[in-house]
């Protein structure tokens, strides 16, 4: 039942008792006492009017400033209540905000690797002969342009720091699944790392791993900011 339908109903029932004991004490008074009054009564019958209206006036007024002060408390109450309502809104809106510009930081961060697209050596070699090979010819190659790819130690660094914007996220953090998949993350981001910094390339299946893993755990945060919404 809302506050609307409340206060109507409070209104309807108000009345009806209003009517019930007026109608009682009108009754009971006609029937004991009005119906023995004569004419030649020294009390007459407009007499015993006054009397009855100064003592159902003032009831009547007590009543109506009764049910005029629960009433204003019921909607003073109402009023509150959506105020809160509507503060609690605008804060749900604000983190949401907050959580999404978060998100939207990391996806631009994880996927850094792009913007150095030129200088990435994605390979898979078979034998330890041709992967020596790819080695010596990228090292020459980063000696004569005096380029080094470090984009996964960035992108690692900057997956560290996402634990900073831990307090936006509630209990998001403490779920085994999201460390679970935080973890396979990192785990892979490392081996990047390892195979950038000693083979001069990365592997295919280590790349692919880390697009799997990386989209894995963006649509996870994702789907918890759109759940929490």
């Amino acid at each position: 039942m809302n506050n609307r339908t409340r206060i109507i109903t409070i209104i309807l029932i108000s009345s009806v008792t209003l009517l019930i004991i007026y109608f009682a004490i009108t009754y009971g008074l006609k029937l004991y006492y009005i119906d023995n009054i004569n004419e030649e009564s020294e009390f007459k019958q407009n007499e015993f009017g006054d009397f009855i209206g100064g003592i159902l006036n003032p009831l009547f007024t007590l009543l109506s400033t009764v049910s005029l002060i629960f009433l204003t408390y019921i909607i003073s109450k109402s009023e509150s209540q959506k105020a809160e309502e509507a503060i609690e809104m605008q804060k749900r809106i604000t983190i949401n905000q907050m959580r999404q510009n978060a998100l939207e930081s990391l996806i631009k961060k994880t996927n850094l690797y792009i913007y150095e697209a030129d200088k990435l050596s994605l390979h898979s070699p078979k034998t330890k002969m041709e992967q020596m090979i790819l080695t010596n010819s990228i090292k020459e190659k980063e000696e004569k342009d005096q380029s080094k790819v470090i984009v996964w130690i960035i992108i690692l660094g900057e997956l560290e720091n996402f634990l900073h914007v831990k307090y936006l996220f509630s209990d998001l953090f403490l779920k085994d699944e999201f460390v679970e998949k935080y973890d396979k993350l990192m785990e892979t981001l490392a081996q990047l790392c390892k195979e950038q910094s000693e083979k001069r390339f990365v592997e295919n299946k280590t790349f692919t791993k880390y697009i799997e893993y990386q989209n894995d755990f963006i649509s996870y945060i994702g789907n918890y900011i759109f759940s929490e919404f």
